[in-house]
């Protein structure tokens, strides 16, 4: 079949949905307007002329949202398809296109044209108001996406090891999913074990979170092509990142509600921890169909992964009577963001030299005021980075009655 003949000649030119293009000129002449305002009244007010000219970043960024409104233009011309943005124009041939891929991001999804002999990528709004001669036209386009999948899937089912049948080697694949699905739900379980269990349970699930990179490395090195991590959404394999995040961040949610006084001894396990993590996944990263993407996101799991295990290393291993130390009150105050934050401003006391401050929760700070004092409970550490919570302060003693 030859899908170039079936391309119809019309020209069809499509605009940015009606809503998006009026919100984009609403919000540019916003900007614009707003950044002409505070430039007048800076070049009014102040001798500094930096500060006049800071505005003008905001009138440029208001201008390129209008223009983006008014030029953006996804035109297919025949066997021409041209994607025109704010500053650019990006054009095309039928012939010169290897396929499309739809890509997922955390803004949303959208559509991208891969040209032939790495000549580059083409990237496809999906804010554009296509109609079913758009749809058309791209259907007789190679899905790059169901490709590879259908390729992996093959692979799959001519791979001897993982069965003696083509049906058996594709049934260890749902097997493997089902097992990273377990994975996860122990994992997840670890880590409330960990940080809302009973004392008994924090050390073993602290174990169990420390060892599930080490399962999930074993399982891509035994398996690549049953599990990968950051593996695109087409992709049949089973995504095991939601594992390494999870044993991560339950290790590192640990370090709530605990302060200390130095990390510098906790760097001596940090280090080599990530180190060991980034070097043990380089290789599956190196082999990801997006392998910028991959290292980014196994730098990530590396540092909260080696962090969050020093911390847990340094204080549930840590079995050592704590020193109690009655500390004043000098101040608090609030930090807003996603969420509120308390803070109480303390003074210098044990090792802490300098003034310093706890985050405490609402109810504590509502309670507290300047001049009150506080009791902190200092441990030593297991890694010899002294670490201390809030504690209760011990009661005083009773009276004795006078003779």
């Amino acid at each position: 079949m030859n899908s170039f003949q079936q391309i119809s000649e019309t020209r069809h030119e499509y605009r940015l949905k009606g809503w998006q293009r009026w919100l984009f000129i609403l919000l540019g002449g916003v900007m614009a307007a707003g950044g002409v305002f505070v430039s007048i009244l800076a070049f009014a007010n102040s001798a500094n002329p930096f500060e006049a000219i800071m505005p003008l970043f905001l009138i440029g960024i208001g201008i390129y949202l209008a223009a983006y409104a008014l030029r953006s233009r996804l035109v297919i011309d025949g066997a021409r398809i041209e994607v025109r943005g704010a500053l650019k124009e990006y054009t095309a041939d039928f012939s010169q296109i290897e396929g499309f891929r739809t890509i997922s991001s955390r803004n949303g999804s959208y559509t991208q044209l891969s040209l032939k002999e790495g000549r580059g990528k083409i990237t496809i709004s999906q804010s554009f108001d296509t109609d079913d001669e758009y749809r058309a036209w791209f259907q007789q386009l190679t899905d790059l996406d169901a490709r590879d999948r259908d390729a992996l899937l093959a692979e799959i089912s001519r791979d001897a090891e993982l069965g003696s049948t083509p049906e058996e080697r594709l049934n260890a694949l749902k097997q493997a999913k089902t097992i990273n699905i377990l994975a996860i739900v122990v994992t997840v379980a670890a880590a409330a074990g960990l940080n809302f269990g009973a004392v008994n349970l924090r050390l073993p699930s602290a174990v169990v979170l420390a060892l599930m990179p080490v399962a999930v490395l074993l399982l891509i090195q035994r398996s690549p092509l049953l599990y990968e991590f950051f593996k695109k959404k087409a992709d049949p394999r089973a995504e095991v990142s939601f594992v390494l995040m999870a044993a991560g961040l339950g290790l590192l949610f640990r370090i709530r509600e605990t302060e200390f006084v130095s990390l510098q001894p906790l760097l001596f396990l940090i280090v080599p921890v990530a180190l060991v993590f980034l070097a043990a996944f380089f290789n599956s990263a190196r082999k990801n169909s997006s392998p910028a993407g991959a290292f980014i996101g196994l730098l990530f799991f590396a540092g909260i992964y080696s962090y969050g295990l020093a911390v847990v290393m340094d204080t549930v291993a840590d079995r050592s009577n704590a020193a109690t130390y009655m500390v004043s009150v000098m101040g608090k105050h609030e930090s807003h963001g996603k969420s509120t934050t308390y803070y109480l401003e303390l003074a210098p006391w044990g090792p802490v030299e300098e003034p310093n401050k706890l985050s405490v929760s609402s109810s504590i700070y509502s309670n507290t005021e300047a001049g009150d004092s506080i009791c902190l409970a200092l441990h030593p550490g297991r890694l010899h980075a002294q670490w201390y919570q809030l504690a209760a302060c011990p009661a005083e003693p009773a009276q004795q009655p006078a003779q």
